[in-house]
């Protein structure tokens, strides 16, 4: 309809000044009074059970779902589901869907699933008969076996089952079974993220791509060695290497000047040494790329690989398949996940994987370095200057309590605190903000990922790097019990349970570069959102981010940057329960990796006011 432009005119002349309908990514319940077990959250679900039922929560749909029980009955929660066995039947609970898939067994079958901390798919199998779900996929799946006891293993988001000379893959994206032919020396194995599965036999690499969906298969005679990661696997002969990415779902290979004798990476790098070669190979794009640096020290994380001569350092981004521009100096580094930081002394640089760019650090001898995931802030006495690998631009947040801030590294936020200890200032690295937030008291922090949550007694608040907004929630008491969890939380206040959750009222199944699962180019994307039935969407897709507050003109934020946004009407209403799946297919061209969409929806509602949701940002590669 609209092009190239979003102008608070056009958004006013859809509404009418009438009272917000925007959700909250806060839910309120009153406990059940025959509550026996306490909430338990992770990633974006919530559970309990009381005497004869188990209670679900979707982080997604922001609705609970009650499944009665004969018993309390056993629960394997993980990140994006949960499956319920109570007695011979077995419930599967996908939080993007927000329902529930049920198959019936005979009580005594096989169940595997991925690492209870964070899991997408889990198997069943008993006789020749075996299921799998698929968190993102959201149903039971079957197939008939050739013979019963299957081999079965499952590690995130990719289950694989062996039948015979028949070995099946699971993505938890399709959740459907993807046969290979193999045979009895197939060695089954998936690790980490498990974006590829193998079925390797001596002289044969087999690989399934989570993303893709597909097997490849490739001789590799007279192997002489193998090295799998979470988002590929290799193996070589001789001066030949073959490469499966299990981003892309495609076979590469690379010929060496003399024999290959070892390969050393990270989840999505890898490299080895061809005379005064070095060779790195990138998940992201699945290829191979060589440059004249001879043995160098090799600093790898997740996405990257910094080649240490001494005198100079050679970025690698396993990103976009490349090397980026070489760095004079000495330096020392740290890395995060999506993330380097050099420092000589006398200079100071980050590196984004993303970009394939150096930028200047603003001050040479910060007082604290902090990497959390994709992020690197450095702090001194005024304040702390912050960076995201998106965007390659430092962005600068005074402080009066400077050095008092929470920065674990195993999540993805950083926040400085500020006043009295009732002020948090939250980097947004989705839009390379600082977003702060002020309570009537000094503040109770957790931080797990991405999700950062506090309180001042009365009330409770929730940020999350896929939303890249506060949300409150007034408290009745003080709370009893405060926790939060990967995506989620709980706070319990008298007899009230308040349950927030980072994704919003619009979000799909990725959250790279803020946390897990990235969009690949050649796949579709599969987006939801949640609004009253019926409600039409005008959708917003832009090139760049922004925050623009914007009530309450319409209720909510502008998310995407209004000089490249293009709007349209989704050619679909909202359905009948609540929720639309948006598919939004991605062109396999290699000049869209590192492409990054700002998308967002204008709701439209039968009744009441238009609102804004809130956005998406992916990064595809």
């Amino acid at each position: 309809m609209f092009r190239n432009q979003l102008t608070l005119s056009v958004l006013a002349a859809a509404s009418a000044l009438l009272p917000a309908q925007r959700p909250s990514n806060w839910t309120t319940i009153t406990m059940p009074a025959n509550a026996t077990t306490a909430p338990n959250s992770i990633g974006t679900t919530t559970t309990f059970l009381t005497t004869n039922s188990v209670y679900l929560y979707s982080g997604v749909t922001k609705e609970w779902t009650v499944i009665p029980v004969a018993a309390p009955a056993p629960i394997f929660q993980a990140n994006d589901y949960c499956i319920v066995r109570d007695g011979n039947l077995i419930h599967g609970f996908s939080s993007h869907t927000g329902t529930v898939s049920t198959i019936t067994t005979s009580g005594s079958p096989a169940i595997v699933s991925g690492s209870a901390s964070s899991s997408w798919v889990t198997l069943v199998a008993e006789g020749t008969q075996a299921w799998a779900f698929g968190a993102f996929h959201g149903q039971w799946e079957t197939v008939t076996l050739s013979q019963p006891n299957p081999l079965l293993l499952a590690n995130r988001l990719t289950g694989l089952v062996q039948d015979g000379n028949t070995v099946y893959g699971v993505s938890a994206h399709h959740g459907t079974f993807v046969p290979v032919a193999a045979d009895a020396s197939a060695l089954l194995s998936v690790l980490g993220e498990g974006e590829v599965g193998t079925a390797n036999s001596p002289d044969i690499l087999r690989g399934f791509s989570a993303q893709q969906n597909t097997w490849a298969v490739q001789s590799v005679p007279g192997s002489t060695g193998a090295y799998q990661q979470n988002e590929y696997a290799m193996m070589w002969a001789g001066n030949q290497i073959w490469a499966y990415s299990g981003l892309t779902g495609t076979m590469a290979s690379y010929t060496a000047n003399q024999p290959i004798s070892g390969v050393t990476g990270a989840e999505g790098v890898a490299a080895f040494l061809d005379g005064t070669d070095t060779v790195l190979y990138g998940s992201g794009r699945g290829q191979f790329v060589a440059r004249q640096v001879s043995g160098p020290g090799i600093v790898f994380d997740y996405h990257l690989a910094l080649l240490d001569e001494g005198t100079q350092v050679t970025p690698f981004s396993g990103i976009t398949g490349a090397f980026g521009a070489t760095l004079p100096g000495n330096f020392l580094f740290s890395t995060s996940d999506e993330i380097a930081y050099a420092t000589d002394g006398a200079n100071s640089y980050a590196y984004s994987p993303i970009l394939n760019t150096w930028t200047p650090a603003p001050i040479t001898l910060p007082n604290s370095v902090s990497l959390v995931r994709s992020s690197v802030v450095l702090g001194d006495a005024s304040g702390y200057w912050a960076l995201s690998a998106r965007r390659g631009q430092w962005v600068f947040q005074a402080s009066g309590l400077p050095g008092q801030f929470q920065a674990p590294t195993s999540g993805a936020t950083f926040a400085a605190v500020d006043g009295v200890g009732e002020t948090l200032h939250v980097f947004d690295s989705r839009l390379s903000r600082w977003a702060t937030v002020t309570g009537q008291a000094p503040l109770t922090v957790r931080i797990s990922r991405h999700t950062i949550m506090a309180h001042d007694g009365s009330t409770a608040f929730g940020f999350g790097q896929p939303t890249s907004e506060w949300f409150a929630q007034p408290l009745t008491t003080a709370p009893s019990s405060f926790d939060t969890a990967s995506s989620i939380g709980t706070v319990r206040h008298g007899n009230e349970l308040s349950v927030y959750c980072v994704q919003g009222s619009f979000s799909y199944t990725g959250r790279y570069p803020e946390f897990t699962q990235a969009v690949n180019l050649g796949n579709t994307m599969r987006m939801h959102q949640v609004a009253p039935p019926n409600s039409f969407l005008l959708f917003l897709v832009a090139f760049g981010g922004g925050y623009l507050d914007v009530r309450p003109t319409v209720d909510g934020i502008v998310f995407v940057d209004p000089a490249s946004t293009t709007t349209l009407f989704w050619p679909q209403a909202v359905d009948g329960d609540g929720i639309l799946d948006m598919v939004f297919p991605i062109p396999n061209n290699p000049a869209f990796a590192g492409l990054q969409l700002h998308m967002q929806n204008l709701v439209l509602p039968p009744t009441g006011q238009p609102w804004l949701s809130s956005s998406v940002a992916p990064i595809v590669f």
